[in-house]
């Protein structure tokens, strides 16, 4: 009876180990796969970073350009306005040549 009941928790044992050796290779594998997993999106993560970086280079370069667009846009305003100020009054001093010419 003892040698039976030591049989019986003996192939208890056993099975309870096998279960555990599989359990063991399933976690094994499941981690393996993270592991993959992790690296694929850290790779990804890499990349994503380079692209933000580079978009806020890009982004800081056209805003310095529009910056520098704004600033030579106002100075040809100016210097616009200077020339019409300076055409009037050369139409205005002719004109008045002119009408000294006939009187």
């Amino acid at each position: 009876m003892r040698r039976k009941t030591m049989e019986d928790v003996k192939k208890q044992n056993r099975s309870f180990e096998d279960g555990k050796v599989e359990e063991t290779k399933a976690l094994e594998a499941e981690a393996s796969t993270l592991r993959e997993k992790l690296k694929q999106l850290e790779s990804e993560l890499e990349v994503k970073t380079k692209e933000v970086n580079t978009s806020e280079a890009n982004a800081v370069a056209l805003s310095k350009q529009s910056e520098g667009f704004l600033l030579e846009y106002d100075r040809l305003l100016e210097e616009n306005q200077n020339l019409r100020s300076q055409l009037q009054s050369l139409d205005l001093n002719f004109s008045r040549s002119i009408s000294k010419k006939n009187t």
